[in-house]
């Protein structure tokens, strides 16, 4: 038989001490479908982390069929895959024309303008999101793709 004491005056490891967490929130998420690639479109929102430490965007995935998801950033005018998104405590990430966006591929062709589908974004520290997303137009922003 194993007996625990705790004497007085002593701590426990781990008793009295707390972690330090990221706190994500995402606002202001839309999609708009690329004119350069068809059955493509890009995704912006903006991510927040009021916690006390920093995050990180590894993966979003949606809901429409066959559909391939990749995490993109905008490097001399050309896109290029991220792989990933570094979200800093008390800081904002604007995924937005022109810079960190999210690329749906391979949708379906009956998918239009109004469609809605759900987006999760799995996060290093906080876990799996799921965000409603709807399609609102054309991206007119013309990202050089590769």
């Amino acid at each position: 038989m194993i007996i625990f004491a705790v004497l007085p005056g002593s701590t426990v490891e781990g008793m009295g001490t707390s972690q330090k967490l990221p706190h994500i929130a995402i606002e202001a998420q839309e999609a708009k479908l690329s004119t350069v690639i068809i059955g493509s479109a890009s995704v912006f929102m903006n991510i927040s982390n009021t916690g006390e430490s920093e995050d990180t965007l590894k993966e979003a995935r949606v809901d429409i069929p066959g559909a391939v998801v990749e995490i993109h950033d905008t490097k001399d005018g050309k896109m290029v895959k991220a792989g990933k998104i570094r979200i800093p405590s008390n800081g904002i990430v604007e995924l937005k024309p022109g810079g960190l966006h999210i690329m749906i591929f391979k949708m379906p062709e009956d998918i239009k303008e109004g469609h809605e589908f759900k987006m999760h974004l799995l996060f290093e520290r906080s876990g799996e999101r799921q965000i409603d997303v709807k399609l609102k137009g054309v991206d007119t922003h013309q990202h050089m793709h590769h």
